[in-house]
């Protein structure tokens, strides 16, 4: 490709210029080189190099466009640590607390095989003629899942690190494998609850408060009678670590003593529950306890898979795995995958 046409005459304007500097640098070191002294010869060549003779006022000029080609061929250059640009550290901004951002609450998991040895069939008699496979029908093996999350809706209150949340937890129990009445939900409980979380940081005898909430949670599985179960609570909820180990305690407060569809179900789960975690290694080991006049006892593993899910094994014996099941002691192990792990 020719050079743009005034390049060309640029060139045939400077050259002259640049010629007579050239000559008048020649003479410089031929002059230079004539001192037989090293010191003295050595500062001649110095002093010209820093004040060449007939220096001329430097030009800019713009460059001349590469072709195409040529442009590909710098542009698949290798990158360098010196040329790369800089990227900013987006981590820290993006472990901050969002408004309107989702972000996972209590275990979210799937157990596709769960099996229980003592299903409630136990249920009065006009209650397993409207729903029949809730009494002898009912498979011993079902599908067990939760999908809980959270939103913060105003977050540092008062610049402080609290949140105001609203917070969604469902628990199904699935009887994919029952055929027989077209693979029904058995039940389901919703969970919606707001409340404050407070993110404190303090640490006393070795262990870290990272967060306490009150919150006003209702429950339910919304149906009507004579198979509704619902309650509401408000809830005060401590998390701490120390180390591998991890404690959560749960305690709540009737706002209605004595709810019409399910009148004692304080009796059988009680005004709290204590949770405990231990990681060794990879594997995480966690416990829950509630109510030691009812007792309740859950105990779960986990061990990652990848960076996002973990297989996960649930074992749960006593009363109020679910609400239609409040007041009937079941046991049940199940197996399957786990996103996060409460506490």
């Amino acid at each position: 490709m020719n050079p743009p046409h005034w390049a060309f005459w640029a060139a045939c304007i400077l050259w002259p210029s640049i010629g007579l500097a050239n000559a008048d640098l020649e003479d410089g070191l031929a002059r230079c080189a004539t001192i037989s002294e090293s010191s003295a010869r050595l500062a001649c060549f110095d002093s010209l190099a820093k004040h060449p003779p007939s220096a001329q006022p430097s030009i800019a000029v713009a460059p001349i466009p590469l072709p195409a080609a040529e442009t590909k061929a710098v542009a698949a250059q290798p990158m360098t640590a010196a040329t790369a640009p800089s990227i900013p550290d987006i981590g820290e901004e993006a472990n901050q607390r969002r408004s309107l951002g989702i972000r996972p609450y209590r275990p979210n998991y799937l157990l596709p095989v769960s099996y229980n040895d003592n299903p409630n069939r136990n249920l009065p008699g006009q209650e397993s003629i409207d729903i029949p496979f809730l009494g002898d029908a009912l498979d011993n093996v079902e599908m067990k899942f939760q999908i809980s999350f959270e939103v913060p809706l105003w977050t540092n209150i008062l610049n402080r690190e609290l949140d105001l949340y609203f917070a969604y937890t469902q628990l199904a129990f699935f009887q994919a494998y029952n055929q027989e009445y077209s693979s029904p939900f058995r039940e389901t409980n919703y969970e919606p609850e707001l409340g404050l979380n407070w993110q404190p940081n303090l640490s006393a005898l070795g262990w870290r408060l990272y967060s306490a909430r009150v919150m006003l949670n209702h429950q339910s599985n919304g149906r009507s009678d004579p198979l509704s179960r619902s309650w509401n609570r408000l809830i005060g909820q401590f998390e701490a670590e120390q180390g591998p180990f991890q404690l959560a305690l749960r305690v709540w407060s009737p706002l209605e003593p004595s709810p019409s569809d399910n009148p004692d179900i304080y009796e059988y789960l009680g005004y709290g529950e204590l949770h405990g975690g231990y990681d060794l290694g990879k594997h995480h080991f966690g416990v829950m306890f509630r109510n030691p006049t009812h007792p309740s006892v859950q105990l779960d593993w986990t061990y990652p898979l990848s960076d996002t899910i973990k297989v996960y094994a649930q074992y749960f014996n006593g009363y109020g795995e679910s609400l239609i099941d409040f007041d009937h002691s079941v046991n049940r192990i199940g197996v399957g995958f786990l996103l996060n792990e409460w506490p």
